[in-house]
């Protein structure tokens, strides 16, 4: 009996020091991570001509302490068949490139007008690029399966109209999610800018709840600015306000960001695990929001559907600001 119970000790002896230098190694690595993931550049990256630019005179180097994370809210719409790509339904009706900055301890998002004329790779049957179209950045979505390849082809077509700066995650959501994330935070008030329905009249006081809130950020058509320059206002509105009381629901009850995480799972695909949701929803809710950014440009009618021309110069300059810092 007595060596039985030294054999069981020692057998938990062994294990807690398993545990034990498992935890060591998981921690030694996740510093590891954290130090290339947030420490300032080495100089040979430094050195490096992807890192630097230079503009009107003034050099720039890529700012190490910017983290982006793309949410793109997708729709359903009548999407061309063509033989040779192979191509799903699902535009991208909605895209957001949140800026954080882990140094200052703050964000800002960059709205970009889904009617945005840029070069989009165009994918075949077997997921490969064919070919570049340029095209309403909105269609980038509709090439692949409506997952991971197509929301991995917007990040790209993102990425190429931001000058090449890299996108560290993406999070897609069906656009039926917003009405689960507004109920979550118990409704989003907001000064309507639109008559949408009998529900949602201009100039009026309400607290969208439900489909309401769909109606209110999707609306476009039929009314008396149909444009998306115009919708985009009140998506703006909208964010603002639900910002606010996102921040205010997790202050409430630590639990909320990830219980909201995994309430919307089943209507997203993103590279980040639920985890790294949690984190994300945290952090906008801990950091401070500084900005709410759009592109400048030009809104013409095509050939059937509006377009988006952006400002190159401006743009660039907005890239400037957002992703590369000068060099003293």
């Amino acid at each position: 009996m007595k060596f039985r119970v030294r054999k069981n000790l020692v057998k938990v002896i062994l294990y807690l020091l398993c545990v034990f230098f498992l935890i060591v190694g998981i921690v030694l690595l996740l510093n590891a991570w954290e130090q290339q993931h947030y420490s300032n550049v080495t100089d040979t990256e430094e050195e490096s001509s992807s890192t630097r630019v230079e503009y009107n005179g003034t050099t720039y180097k890529l700012n190490r302490h910017i983290d982006t994370v793309l949410l793109v809210g997708v729709d359903k719409y009548l999407a061309s068949t063509n033989s040779d790509t192979y191509v799903n339904t699902e535009q991208a009706d909605f895209l957001m490139l949140v800026v954080i900055d882990t140094e200052n301890e703050s964000y800002k998002v960059l709205h970009i007008n889904r009617d945005t004329m840029t070069d989009v790779q165009v994918l075949g049957v077997t997921g490969a690029v064919v070919f570049s179209s340029y095209e309403q950045i909105a269609l980038a979505h509709t090439y692949g399966s409506g997952q991971e390849d197509s929301a991995e082809n917007t990040v790209d077509a993102v990425s190429n109209l931001l000058h090449g700066v890299d996108i560290d995650h993406y999070i897609t959501v069906t656009m039926d999610a917003v009405s689960i994330i507004n109920d979550a935070v118990g409704g989003v008030t907001v000064t309507a800018l639109d008559t949408i329905n009998d529900d949602i009249v201009e100039g009026e006081t309400v607290t969208l709840l439900g489909e309401n809130a769909l109606l209110y950020v999707r609306t476009r058509y039929g009314l008396d600015d149909s444009t998306n320059l115009h919708r985009m206002e009140r998506q703006e509105q909208y964010l603002r306000a639900l910002m606010d009381q996102f921040k205010a629901a997790c202050d409430d009850d630590s639990d909320f960001a990830l219980d909201t995480a995994m309430e919307i799972t089943s209507y997203m695909v993103s590279d980040c695990s639920v985890n790294d949701l949690s984190d994300f929803y945290s952090a906008m809710s801990d950091y401070e929001f500084t900005d709410y950014l759009t592109i400048e440009g030009e809104a013409v009618l095509g050939d059937t559907y509006m377009e988006y021309y952006v400002d190159e110069d401006a743009l660039y300059e907005l890239c400037l600001e957002l992703f590369y810092t000068p060099v003293e």
